[in-house]
């Protein structure tokens, strides 16, 4: 096993200490990703392991192969790991990238749109709300937090490896797509007149998630085919995006008879 310089100013270094602050792929194109359980998710997904980064003493067994394998000082690995309890791998991955099209073309189950999230929690998590309940992908908008995040990765528990999504889209570019393709924008508003229940699931649709704080805006509740209610109780205002997806996703499920 290789042992790399652990030198604070190390090319490699700085290149994942920049893509992890900004949420972002190394300048090689590489996403880093933290912890040997999200290392194999990448692996089990078919997400090639390019390196792997081993704190000096730490011990793991059934690590999957790399490319290439570093060991290095405790210093030099807390200088670029992300979580607090950090249990000493580090990986940089090759993660799939798919186009708008790619995501949209032959779509039979909903996917989720994520108009201007800024929680990495949520994000992830629907993710793998998504893929939980078989939904077809997911979109993110202009201003949503970048699926690279380190903490969007580890919300999504390896979905982010398997569903595909497509990022930093307009909403009109989006809009023209899906009317392109005669997919419906759905989005949910607790004075709809219509519920989750009364949708035709049988169809696939785009489901409109808005920014935690301010929720859809006009224009972008002006270009839904329709708005949806979730039935709840009315003295609670709204709900947790991540937690209204979840419903959403689970009724689209029902309503396809899945399983």
């Amino acid at each position: 096993m290789d042992t790399i310089s652990i030198g604070k100013h190390n090319p490699l270094l700085a290149d994942i200490r920049k893509a992890i602050q900004r949420g972002s792929l190394t300048s090689g194109g590489l996403l880093p990703i933290e912890g040997p359980r999200l290392v194999q998710e990448a692996y089990a997904s078919g997400i090639r392991i390019e390196t792997l980064l081993l704190r000096e003493g730490c011990s793991i067994a059934d690590l999957p192969p790399a490319s290439v394998r570093y060991t290095l000082e405790l210093g030099a690995f807390k200088g670029v790991q992300d979580t607090e309890h950090s249990q000493g791998v580090i990986a940089l991955v090759r993660p799939r990238v798919w186009t708008l099209d790619q995501v949209l073309s032959g779509l039979k189950a909903p996917v989720a749109v994520l108009g201007g999230l800024q929680d990495p929690g949520n994000v992830g998590t629907i993710l793998r709300i998504v893929e939980s309940f078989s939904g077809g992908g997911c979109l993110g908008l202009s201003g949503t937090v970048s699926v690279h995040n380190p903490k969007v990765v580890r919300a999504s528990a390896g979905s982010v490896f398997r569903l595909p999504h497509a990022w930093n889209l307009s909403f009109e570019n989006m809009v023209d797509a899906l009317r392109a393709k005669e997919i419906p924008l759905v989005g949910t508003s607790p004075y709809a007149a219509d519920t989750l229940m009364s949708w035709d699931w049988s169809r696939p649709a785009a489901i409109l998630i808005g920014n935690e704080g301010s929720g859809l805006s006009s224009s972008q509740v002006s270009a839904c085919s329709a708005m949806l209610q979730i039935p709840h109780a009315p003295q609670t205002e709204s709900l947790n995006s991540a937690i209204a997806a979840a419903v959403v996703f689970y009724e689209a499920a029902r309503g396809r008879s899945l399983p």
